[in-house]
């Protein structure tokens, strides 16, 4: 055999490697694997000394509370009702946690999911009228030299009040991360995400993250989180409206919501309903309020769980049969 040939058969082995390697733990992780570890966030936290939060019409309630509140009642039905599933949380008191920390909290527990609780807020709207006009004294200087003088003239001006008026807007949202960030997402992939292990020997493959194939690899994993991701937000939604809420729809932002990017799962950011609303602000306050969410955001949980595993069963029954 010629010896040139070697090194263009070690490369494709390694290729071939990389590329097992990839299909293996694809099919462990994100099919095969099942879910096994959820990540909820509490948005926000407060911060320094905990005193009275008052929301939009004086009472004591803020987003750091309710999103804290929401989230330890969905890690204790999760807890109950999905046992095999080890559910962690990332801001687990009620004090504020950086971004940066939660994704790499989310992270380095190899998380399977990343749900992150906030709550919506608007400011009033503000109307501006014409009420009248006025009069208005003022004075030009004519002349020069001796004969400057000044003059003393009038003028009408309109005259505006300004009103402020509860803002409208209400219901839920979802938010995914933004399609056109995902470069940033598969940035995160590379860096935190488990894909280069190989299970069979419990090893690891040193390979080149600049390679095709691990690029290529890496965006297929990144369109399959965004696809994931919303497919669990439509649930969500879908659940708020089964208990009567007004969906808002599963969103996109523009600027992109960095803890969703930087997390290397499929990742969501449920808005409960608007606090600048004062029927949605009395609703979040209440326990029955939170409750009724609650149990639509783990019903949302499960039912995705059944879907995105469903086919690994499926494969597996499958392969039984042959």
């Amino acid at each position: 055999m010629n010896k040139n040939w070697f090194p263009g058969i070690a490369c494709l082995l390694m290729l071939g490697l990389v590329a097992i390697s990839f299909t293996s733990k694809k099919n462990n992780a994100a099919a095969a694997g099942k879910i096994r570890t959820i990540i909820v966030d509490a948005g926000h936290g407060f911060k320094g000394t905990i005193g009275a939060r008052h929301g939009s019409f004086g009472t004591e309630v803020s987003e750091d509370q309710i999103s804290y509140e929401v989230a330890k009642r969905l890690v204790a039905i999760l807890q109950k009702e999905m046992p095999e599933v080890k559910i962690l949380e990332s801001r687990p008191t009620v004090y504020f946690v950086e971004n940066k920390a939660r994704a790499e909290f989310a992270n380095n527990n190899k998380g399977d999911l990343f749900v992150s609780i906030h709550c919506n807020y608007v400011p009033k709207l503000r109307e501006v009228v014409r009420t009248g006009s006025r009069k208005e004294t003022y004075y030009v200087t004519t002349g020069k030299g001796k004969s400057k003088k000044r003059v003393k003239k009038t003028r009408t001006v309109p005259v505006y009040k300004t009103y402020y008026h509860a803002n409208p807007a209400h219901g839920t949202e979802t938010y995914v991360f933004a399609a056109h960030k995902q470069d940033d997402k598969e940035d995160f992939i590379l860096e935190n995400g488990d894909i280069f292990s190989n299970e069979e020997d419990d090893g690891t493959i040193n390979v080149n993250i600049n390679d095709p194939i691990v690029k290529q690899q890496v965006a297929l994993w990144t369109k399959q989180f965004f696809g994931n991701s919303v497919k669990l937000a439509s649930i969500v939604e879908e659940e708020f409206v089964g208990i009567g809420r007004f969906s808002r729809g599963v969103k996109q932002r523009q600027k992109g919501i960095w803890v969703l990017q930087a997390t290397a799962m499929p990742s969501i950011l449920i808005e409960l309903g608007f606090l600048s609303h004062r029927p949605e602000e009395e609703y979040l306050i209440s326990e029955e309020g939170q409750q009724q969410m609650v149990e639509s955001i783990a019903r949302s949980i499960k039912r995705y769980k059944d879907l995105v595993e469903k086919p690994a069963v499926q494969n597996a029954a499958n392969n039984s049969r042959k």
